[in-house]
């Protein structure tokens, strides 16, 4: 990113975000004001990177019920960040709360917001969609999916898969005509990975965008430390720098997928907070060679991992597998 008097110095792109051209409330997401565009999907097709932030739910870290979530997208230029769309999801309360967030179903509105005014409204039309089913996933079968559709053309942009890989979490991205555009892929030794709920959260994340042909990143999608509002919530940021070939329907399914990714593996609940609570330390390390689905203690194919380990306790528990002695009376 070049500096607005045309040399090639790098601009950090939080020195940015003060930086108003289209007004708003200066309250509006810690002090910071942005730019409302008019049409998102031209501001797209020239955007180099995203920033996607999860609104905090400081009510649902206090109750533990689980809201739906809320995320903001904005797109970088040179002269500050323009605000793109609003996402709201759609679900019902029991899957939210007792449904895995990798196997609840939902349906997401991609709002376009051009003024503060409808950015203040609770709903309004949405621009596109984005669904994911519910699964039931059994290792390779059965693999989380998402789609986005133009809500005003009924086009349907692509979609994206999580595919069921030994060790690295990986996805697949197709186009409207089923080809396959990129591949996304995470190293999973990253400390925000094996600990996404700790301490895992102070540290910085990254999935490459591969060139399926070529198998060379081309783009990335990071996972932002946590701010303090976040480290308290389950709220994430997101940065998503774009392959330069993309085009305006790339970027909104990347986007997409990088939503995807937050539900996949940062987003916790009830159901997910009962099955860390019953994974072992050894169930861990055997479930993250055997699918990311399982590092969590999810259960997948593996009824939860092996980490479950029940104990049977009682007068009629025993070391041994010989039978009992009875005391002779004398």
């Amino acid at each position: 990113m070049t500096s607005s008097d045309g040399s090639n110095r790098v601009m950090d792109p939080t020195a940015c975000m003060g930086m108003s051209q289209g007004g708003g409330d200066p309250d509006l997401f810690g002090g910071l004001q942005f730019v409302y565009v008019q049409d998102p999907m031209t501001e797209l097709a020239s955007c180099p990177s995203l920033l996607i932030r999860q609104e905090p739910e400081f009510l649902e870290a206090i109750t533990g019920c689980e809201e739906p979530n809320i995320y903001h997208v904005f797109g970088s230029s040179p002269y500050g960040y323009k605000y793109l769309f609003k996402c709201l999801e759609q679900s019902e309360c029991c899957e939210r709360c007792f449904c895995p967030s990798q196997r609840r179903e939902f349906n997401m509105d991609i709002i376009h917001c051009n003024s503060y005014e409808q950015l203040s409204m609770e709903y309004s039309k949405p621009f596109a969609n984005l669904f994911k089913p519910f699964v039931c996933t059994t290792g390779c079968f059965c693999r989380p999916e998402i789609t986005i559709t133009i809500n005003r053309t009924k086009k349907v942009v692509g979609k994206a898969i999580h595919i069921w890989t030994c060790c690295n979490p990986t996805f697949e991205m197709y186009d409207t005509k089923g080809k396959l555009k990129y591949i996304i892929s995470a190293d999973c030794c990253q400390c925000v990975l094996l600990c996404p709920f700790g301490i895992g959260k102070m540290y910085e994340g990254e999935f490459d965008i591969l060139d399926p042909s070529t198998g060379t990143p081309v783009g990335k999608i990071t996972k932002m430390p946590a701010s303090y509002s976040e480290m308290v919530t389950d709220a994430d940021s997101y940065m998503v720098n774009f392959p330069p070939n993309a085009n305006a329907y790339d970027k909104l399914l990347l986007m997409g997928l990088t939503i995807m990714t937050d539900y996949q593996f940062f987003e916790t609940n009830a159901a997910n907070n009962n099955n860390r609570r019953r994974r072992g330390g050894f169930g861990g390390m055997m479930a993250l060679g055997l699918g990311m689905d399982e590092v969590y203690g999810y259960g997948g194919a593996y009824g939860g991992g092996f980490g479950d380990v029940h104990i049977r306790s009682g007068p009629r528990a025993r070391i041994g597998g010989g039978r009992s002695k009875k005391k002779r009376r004398k």
